[in-house]
């Protein structure tokens, strides 16, 4: 195998792995992008916007598992093409609908076709990356997720202002559509012999699914997944709107500072995995991540309308380091911690309960605001959250070397 991950062509599986993801995440992303005209077109509430971001993302948290398992009996080349082309297809349909309920529907079945990227993706670069390259690698692969917001958000709007939503979606279906086509002209699996000469279909009937689930180290790395899911949803959600309301910054000025995280979040998922790379462990990296989230949190609850901006920046800045930063190693990780055959079962259970966190801790953040009048202790309730991210984090066995890769 490690001929293989020494070729050249793993860093072609990089930029595809990469490139699908980025063309998941804008659709992932076109409903918040669009919210504006989404709600002047089809005359929908705050609520029914929240509902359809929602929905892209939610049938993730049913189809994660079971898809994972797939791509392990059958391989993540198909499975991706056929989840990804399937997503944007059913983005495409939508556009012929005002109904709400249809365009929930449409979303809904869209992103049980997203949910094969993650997990597919992944364990390309589990498997085509050396251990010594492998944190790196998937740091570059979770920036697709960052970068495809990004392009939601500058270039989903202005084609839905001028020429309606519709128009806006259905150029996020086409950047998706053309990144899956890349991926199906050019990516390939890891040979067979390889592997060892044992077939996926051989190895994925032998997976231990519910002994994975039960082993401690499993749920300390997935603890943390749950813990820093929600840390992530909820700094995204509310950093721009904190920052307007406490800070007292405009709305562009508030935008410019999301941004500010974002960029964080692409520099903490690279550096974070070339720094566990160079260390030769996941976990502490981890920890460490955890910490300067804690940190950030703690800055954040603290910013007010005399707070100087550069210090804003910088507070924006680390919390996107950490708190969007973290899953490359976690992902490292987890694939570390099993045989390559079931790495994406792993990551398909383990996605699955990570992501209920997202789902569970953003409202929470936003029902505190609402009950004390001010973010502050919205933000130090997620300060020690993320504190049980370290503790977990300090629970996660790192595998030894050659193990299970």
């Amino acid at each position: 195998m490690q001929d293989q991950v020494a070729s050249p062509f793993r860093w072609t599986i990089l930029l595809l792995a990469t490139l699908v993801q980025v063309g998941v995440s804008i659709l992932q992303q076109a409903p918040a992008a669009l919210g504006p005209v989404l709600t002047r077109d089809l005359d929908l509430s705050r609520a029914q916007i929240g509902l359809l971001s929602s929905a892209i993302w939610g049938g993730m948290l049913l189809a994660m598992l079971p898809v994972g398992l797939l791509i392990d009996r059958h391989g993540e080349r198909r499975l991706i093409i056929a989840g990804v082309t399937a997503m944007a297809l059913l983005a495409l349909w939508a556009t012929r609908f005002d109904a709400f309920v249809w365009l929930l529907v449409l979303f809904l079945l869209a992103s049980l076709g997203a949910s094969t990227s993650a997990p597919g993706g992944s364990k390309a670069i589990a498997a085509w990356f050396p251990r010594s390259r492998r944190g790196g690698a998937m740091g570059v692969r979770q920036t697709g997720v960052t970068i495809g917001g990004l392009l939601a958000a500058f270039l989903l709007p202005p084609v839905a202002v001028r020429f309606g939503w519709e128009a806006g979606l259905g150029l996020g279906a086409g950047v998706t559509l053309l990144t899956v086509l890349l991926f199906a002209l050019f990516y390939r699996e890891l040979p067979v012999e390889a592997n060892g000469g044992v077939t996926t279909e051989t190895d994925s009937s032998r997976v231990p699914v519910w002994s994975m689930i039960r082993d401690p180290g499993f749920l300390a790395v997935t603890g943390y997944a749950f813990v820093f899911m929600g840390v992530q949803g909820a700094s995204a959600s509310y950093l721009a709107l904190s920052l307007h309301e406490e800070a007292r910054l405009s709305v562009v000025a508030a935008g410019a500072f999301l941004a500010v995280f974002q960029v964080g979040g692409i520099t903490g998922r690279i550096g974070w995995g070339v720094v566990s790379d160079r260390i030769g462990r996941r976990g502490p990296v981890m920890v460490l991540v955890g910490l300067v989230a804690m940190g950030s949190c703690l800055a954040m609850a603290s910013a007010r309308e005399d707070t100087f901006i550069l210090l804003i920046a910088v507070f924006a800045f680390l919390l996107g380091l950490s708190a969007m930063g973290w899953n490359g190693v976690y992902l490292t990780l987890l694939s570390e911690s099993v045989p390559m055959h079931a790495a994406a079962t792993a990551m398909g259970a383990s996605l699955t309960i990570a992501f209920v966190g997202m789902f569970l801790v953003s409202p929470l953040f936003g029902l505190v605001a609402d009950l004390t009048g001010s973010y502050a202790a919205s933000w130090l309730g997620l300060a020690g959250w993320a504190v049980v991210g370290v503790v977990l984090g300090l629970l996660g066995r790192q595998p030894r070397e050659g193990a299970k890769s």
